[in-house]
């Protein structure tokens, strides 16, 4: 019989993906919430920088986080929260990478720009995107 620290480490292996969004996701939720000027410069008009460094967008991100981690040590597998997990992520993910793409663009010559983080961003919404792919469904239980 496995030890409980055991299985967990086990379910974390076994979910891999899962623990690896997560664990993404709730990195990026504390920098976003610890940072609140994260975004910056126009051409966005200014409400949108408050929307996008408001703390909601921080703790979205730790709770999406958090819920992929225990949706990966769980024993029993709930569908709908993964596909719910899964959707919300690639959402936040998406949102992330357009806005930091499109600062890189847009931004003038020798300032700074995000370039790298959204094509980080870009690269989870992949891997997002493979998960929803072969996540499980009502239709393997059959």
């Amino acid at each position: 019989m496995m030890t409980k620290p055991k299985k967990v480490v086990a379910n974390l292996l076994k979910n891999s993906l899962h623990t690896i969004v997560g664990i993404d996701l709730l990195a990026t939720g504390m920098i976003l919430l610890t940072n609140r000027r994260y975004f910056f410069w126009p051409p966005w008009p200014a409400w949108v920088m408050e929307a996008e460094n408001d703390i909601a967008v921080g703790l979205i991100g730790i709770v999406i986080g958090l819920g992929m981690i225990y949706w990966a040590v769980s024993t029993k597998k709930s569908i709908d929260l993964n596909r719910r997990l899964i959707s919300t992520a690639s959402a936040y993910f998406t949102l992330l990478a357009a806005t930091e793409i499109l600062h890189g663009i847009f931004a003038q010559l020798r300032t700074p720009h995000m370039y790298t983080s959204g094509l980080s961003e870009l690269i989870m919404v992949l891997i997002t995107l493979y998960m929803a792919k072969n996540s499980p469904t009502n239709h393997d239980d059959r």
